[in-house]
């Protein structure tokens, strides 16, 4: 009988996990090792030229005993015990190369030193950056100027120990299914979520690639569904683009390039935990977008304005920038593209309503040229009128549009269709769209894309996310063959988990885009929030509206620093005395090397026309892919074929998963953890006699909070990134 294919991808090329820094007056020496400390990287900095960096890279492995043997000879050189001269010196420990960034005078480099494991896919761990330090590469004789001492205050300002995200062997840029689909090639990262992109510039190109390390930033949270003893690992990741970032009013609608403010992808993980094998490990994932609406708009929050009115800043008739938004969306993700609108669209006085018009008719243009089969598919709610009617249930609503988009888009899954589904299937299995099953190839993948957004992609379009991801984790538990009934019920241990692992996302997002955590809940929608989270629900705008008029400002800056959207140059206007990052961001008003403007007719990209129904990396062959096909930055303006390197299997996935030459101690270990302290059984009543995760329980009530099972459920702590878990390395 011929065995049957499956799919699987590489892993991304071994990466430097540990690295010591030692110096001498004049040289900074960077030791980098692999997990399991088998052989050793040397990188030699110039300090003595510190407006330059000079980086010495020999691209050679040393032994243990042979780079003991360069310490001792270096060590030796530099010391002068008649002059008092010291020789090598350590300063520090790290765990990763974030990059290196100028200001006005030298160099800087930014290092991990504090890391902490939240998530695993497939034996890759995934780690969340707990603490960092800011080195000075030369000599600190003198004191640094202050309008340098200022930069480095506001840089440092871009807290990453606030939900930044890296991965030594797993790409965290790409959707899983970007992986798997073009095993056996390696594609290059997704630049457009590599916040560390400006940091690596000066340095990606000078050494061997196992010092780089792309960081991305968002959220991370993973948790157990634990099935008679039979796990499931649920992993919910959002990459933040780091195009247009910012603040909630001072970054709205999108720039001339196309690319949208708070701008998330979302994607929701579900595999077995049994093996690590990519191979015969069964996978799902589904992918979902939040962003601004595209066009050119803002608010005035000049005065005291609790909803600061929407304004129009420039009409646009070809729809140019929103045709380049979503020319990058099915680039990167195919067709169909399903727009999820729920701002409001009458009002007495127009104030969303203008939002839904400039959507509107954005696509009713851009319909007209493209082919049928690749038309943009449009879906409005007004969820604000609806939740307040007492006739309608805005839940109900959403849960009918949710079955209907993922439906659309379907999902992806690695492994064949199971026999059970083929010869009875479910009623609500019928019609599942996205490329199905097919003999002799393996799995499913999703087709194009949902994006929903309200005002601010915030409390609104998180609650729709949870819907629609709800629904999307139905389909991929019966995929998996765990449930016969993809529709899964609210008062589920399943779900109260997923909506508490939704809740902690949308609070994150909240937090990074408009200063505060979410003000209406899931909860809130549901209309079961208890009468107490009002006042927290006041407090929430109270504190959202003092940070986007008193802090916003003093963090636009920082952002826009770290992303080196402003590079600070001798005899220019300091950071802080711009008015407007206006012009950083709208190239078209103050350059003419602009890209070329897009036909007004024929408004997409010929490799993305081409390459529909699917995305343009799939498309490619697996020896060829483009990078950067979502957007195009002003560091690569113009798209260029990238040539892939294939990767030869290596054993480090296995020696850090397992860790064979060290002695750990059960409780420690993350998926011990994970399985015993992040699971369903946590959900579970103290008395249940029905140990499935997906029985319905009953609600108990108390005076002021809705108990379920063993956790208070709507009373959460803040939570900014996921729940502290052992696992921090010193």
């Amino acid at each position: 009988m011929p065995r049957k294919k499956c799919l699987g991808f590489k892993e991304v090329a071994p990466t430097i996990q540990r690295i010591s820094i030692y110096q001498t007056n004049a040289r900074i020496y960077i030791i980098g090792t692999d997990f399991s400390q088998s052989y050793y990287r040397l990188l030699k900095i110039d300090r003595t030229e510190p407006k330059s960096l000079v980086i010495d890279d020999d691209n050679r492995k040393y032994t243990e005993k042979e780079m003991d043997e360069i310490l001792k000879m270096i060590d030796g050189g530099n010391t002068n015990s008649v002059n008092k001269i010291n020789g090598l010196q350590k300063t520090v420990s790290s765990f990763g190369i974030v990059g290196f960034v100028r200001f006005l005078e030298g160099y800087y480099i930014l290092l991990i030193t504090k890391r902490r494991k939240v998530a695993i896919i497939g034996g890759h761990f995934i780690y969340k950056i707990e603490d960092a330090v800011l080195l000075y590469i030369a000599p600190t004789a003198n004191k640094l100027n202050p309008e340098e001492s200022r930069y480095v205050k506001t840089f440092l300002n871009v807290d990453l120990s606030s939900n930044f995200y890296f991965s030594y062997s797993y790409d965290l840029t790409n959707t899983l299914q970007t992986l798997m689909r073009l095993h056996p090639a390696q594609p290059p990262p997704a630049t457009k979520y590599v916040w560390n992109s400006h940091l690596l510039k000066d340095f990606k190109h000078k050494v061997n690639p196992e010092w780089v390390m792309p960081v991305v930033h968002g959220f991370i949270s993973q948790n157990c569904i634990n099935v008679f003893g039979r796990s499931l690992y649920v992993t919910l990741i959002a990459r933040r683009s780091r195009y247009y970032a910012g603040t909630r009013y001072l970054k709205r609608g999108m720039d001339d390039l196309g690319n949208v403010a708070n701008d998330v992808e979302t994607e929701q993980i579900v595999y077995e935990s049994y093996t690590i094998s990519h191979r015969t490990g069964k996978y799902t994932s589904f992918v979902q977008l939040r962003g601004s609406v595209p066009g050119f708009w803002s608010q005035d929050i000049q005065g005291v304005k609790p909803k600061p009115p929407i304004r129009i800043d420039r009409g646009s008739p070809f729809s140019e920038g929103a045709a380049r938004h979503f020319n990058s969306c099915l680039g990167r993700y195919g067709c169909p593209v399903v727009i999820f609108n729920l701002v409001k669209k009458k009002e007495k006085r127009a104030h969303e309503s203008l939002l839904s018009q400039e959507l509107e008719g954005s696509i009713t243009y851009l319909n007209q040229f493209l082919p049928p089969d690749f038309k943009i598919h449009y879906l409005h709610c007004d969820m604000a009128r609806i939740t307040r009617s007492k006739e309608r249930s805005i839940i109900d609503l959403l849960e009918n549009r949710s079955k209907r988009v993922v439906k659309m888009n379907g999902f992806f899954h690695s492994g064949h269709e199971l026999a059970r589904n083929q010869i009875r299937a479910n009623a609500d299995w019928e019609g599942m769209g996205g490329r199905f099953y097919t003999p002799g190839e393996p799995g499913r993948d999703q087709a194009g894309v949902v994006r929903v957004n309200c005002v601010d992609c915030l409390d609104r379009t998180n609650t729709a996310q949870f819907m629609i991801g709800k629904c999307a984790l139905g389909f991929q538990l019966y995929a998996l063959g765990v449930v016969d009934d993809p529709q899964l019920n609210f008062d589920s241990d399943v779900v109260k988990m997923f909506e508490e692992m939704y809740e902690a996302h949308g609070d994150t997002i909240a937090l990074q885009y408009g200063g505060s955590n979410l003000v209406h809940r899931i909860r809130t929608y549901r209309k079961i929030s208890p009468i107490t989270s009002h006042g927290r629900d006041i407090m929430q705008t109270v504190a959202r509206y003092y940070n986007n008029a008193f802090a916003d400002q003093d963090k636009q800056m920082a952002i826009n620093l770290f992303l080196g959207v402003y590079i600070p140059e001798d005899n220019s206007t300091h950071l802080w005395e711009l008015s407007t990052d206006y012009y950083h961001h709208h190239l078209f008003t103050t350059s003419l090397a602009c890209p070329r403007p897009l036909s007004y007719t024929k408004w997409w990209t010929d490799d993305v026309i081409i390459s529909l129904p699917r995305p343009v990396l799939e498309a490619q062959s697996t020896d060829t892919v483009v990078d950067n096909v979502e957007s195009q930055s002003r560091d690569s303006p113009a798209v260029k074929p990238v040539r892939v390197k294939k990767v030869p299997s290596l054993s480090y996935k296995y020696e850090e998963f397992y860790s064979p030459n060290e002695l750990t101690v059960l409780h420690k270990l993350f998926s011990y953890t994970l399985n015993s302290q992040y699971s369903t059984t946590e959900y579970m009543p103290g008395d249940a006699t029905d140990m499935s995760p997906f029985t319905i329980r009953t609600r108990s009530s108390g005076q002021n909070k809705v108990v379920v099972g063993k956790k208070v459920a709507p009373e959460r702590k803040t939570i900014v990134g996921t729940p502290a878990q052992p696992g921090i390395d010193d």
